[in-house]
């Protein structure tokens, strides 16, 4: 065969054999593995100041979930402040919670609750109970991520100087957001509304808000800022309390 024919039938096997190729499907590439099923943070902040005022506040926190493949998941909180003025303490509470819950589709969760509460200088001595309730996420996907929440419980309530408890149903509703502000940056806002069945004037309020910023992967630092107020508050006692911190924060 003359060379230039030769020539001419390598061209053309390359022509023709290119669309097949190219059309040929690509190799199948291995779905991402799923997260882990424990997820959580712990978070610490000091602040301690010497000189014309001493005071020291120390403030540890510690969150967990767990959430598999089945649609039951539960969630784990704890939290920790003492502090202190002149060396004389003025600051010591300690909270905790349990949550399970079980999603009914993808926005709708029904959950049960139970916590535990102890802040002595504000003059409870023991707080406790739980309750059930149904969460809603308005929002799952963009910057904004809002959720609403309302449940019916029980709580028991010991308060200080006399240590006399109290029981009396409750109802509590939440609203919680999430701007998104970066890949490494979010602010967070929980607000809480509970009212005591037994008694119309003791209502009560808390919200957090919160700015984290990532360091890295495990590290972000977080400001916040916690405002408690409960309008029959213990005998001499006021009725808010607010808290500035600046936290280390390390997920797991």
């Amino acid at each position: 065969m003359p060379p230039s024919r030769i020539r001419f039938v390598k061209l053309a096997l390359v022509l023709f054999s290119s669309p097949a190729l190219a059309q040929a499907p690509a190799a199948t590439q291995a779905p991402p593995p799923p997260p882990p099923p424990w997820a959580g943070s712990a978070q610490a902040s000091f602040l301690n100041t010497s000189g014309n005022t001493e005071t020291s506040v120390l403030g540890l926190g510690a969150e967990a979930k767990h959430k598999g493949e089945s649609p039951w998941s539960l969630a784990l909180k704890a939290a920790f402040n003492q502090g202190s003025d002149g060396g004389e303490e003025n600051l010591r509470n300690l909270m905790g919670s349990v949550r399970v819950a079980r999603a009914l589709n993808e926005k709708t969760d029904l959950f049960l609750e139970t916590g535990y509460a102890r802040d002595t200088f504000a003059g409870i001595d023991s707080r406790y109970g739980g309750g059930l309730g149904i969460a809603r996420k308005l929002t799952i996907t963009g910057k904004h991520l809002l959720a609403v929440e309302a449940g019916l419980g029980f709580t028991h309530e010991v308060r200080l100087p006399e240590k006399i408890g109290e029981d009396f149903a409750s109802g509590r509703a939440g609203l919680n957001y999430k701007f998104v502000i970066s890949k490494t940056a979010d602010f967070q806002n929980q607000f809480n509304a509970t009212a005591n069945f037994s008694d119309s004037e003791d209502w009560r309020l808390a919200n957090v808000a919160s700015l984290t910023s990532a360091i890295d992967s495990r590290l972000s630092l977080k400001l916040s800022h916690t405002l408690g107020h409960l309008n029959t508050p213990p005998s001499g006692k006021k009725k808010t309390d607010t808290t500035i911190a600046a936290a280390l924060v390390a997920k797991f």
